[in-house]
This record gives C-alpha cells, structure tokens and sequence, in this order.
C-alpha cells in the first residue's frame, strides 16, 4: 500500500484493497510479495518487456540498414546497468533482471545484425557529406 497522501495515492490504496478480496490463495504468495503486484517493482518490468517484444519484432523485419546503432547501444548498455540494479536493489527483483538481460541480448544483436551489414556493403557505400563537398576517388 502507498504511503502517500494525495489523490493517486488515496486512488491505489482502493484499488489494491477492491483487488485484495478477489486473489485467489493460490496466487497470495505473488500478490503479497516484496516485488510483486502490489508494488512498482512489478509493473516497471512488467511494462518494459514491451521493449523486448519490439526488439524481437525488429530482428524479424527492420532491415539492417535501418538499425540505429546509437539506439541499440543505449538500450544495450541500459540493459546491463539496470540488470546489475536488479540484483542489488531490495528486495531483488529477477523479473527486472530478467527484462534487461532480454533487452540488452537483442539490442546487442541488432548492433551485430547492422555491424555485418556495414561490413559487407562497405565497398558499395557511397559518403556524401554535406560538410565536405570534395569529392575524393579513395578506395578505402
């Protein structure tokens, strides 16, 4: 329960006392928990898998020229530092850890999907720079 005092606090409070009645006993042990749904610890990891199911949706079909790579280096790297959180945080919230574990092995992915494709079209690339108009034959 909130400990707050205003209107959204007064408004969960309710709420989770209606829900209370409703949880079967089975699912208590869930419900009741540290981390569980009575709590932000549930539901920020609960929302952020959202990120994973778009992620996996852009391993199927985003093609690798349209990857960023600075966005899926930021969220890589958000992975691994909320997944160290996740386990020093009290109380340890491995549904946390287990979303940013899955975000930062598909992002890596789709920085590796792109790397290749940078790689293997490099010799077809063509650099026009609008910072610097000369036109260079260099074949590197």
């Amino acid at each position: 329960m909130s400990k707050g005092t205003g209107p959204l606090s007064k408004l969960y409070n309710v709420t989770i006392s209606t829900i209370d009645k409703f949880v079967p006993g089975a699912v208590q042990p869930l419900w009741q928990s540290p981390a569980g749904p009575r709590t932000v610890f549930f539901w920020a990891p609960a929302f952020k898998w959202s990120l994973v199911l778009a992620g996996l949706s852009d391993t199927l079909s985003r093609p690798p020229a349209n990857i960023s790579l600075n966005q899926c280096g930021s969220l890589a790297v958000t992975g691994l530092i909320w997944s160290r959180y996740s386990v020093v945080i009290t109380p340890k919230n491995y549904n946390l850890l287990a979303v940013n574990i899955a975000v930062f092995i598909i992002q890596g992915y789709l920085m590796v999907k792109h790397l290749r494709w940078r790689s293997e079209n490099s010799r077809n690339a063509v650099f026009n720079h609008s910072h610097y108009p000369i036109k260079s034959e260099d074949d590197w």
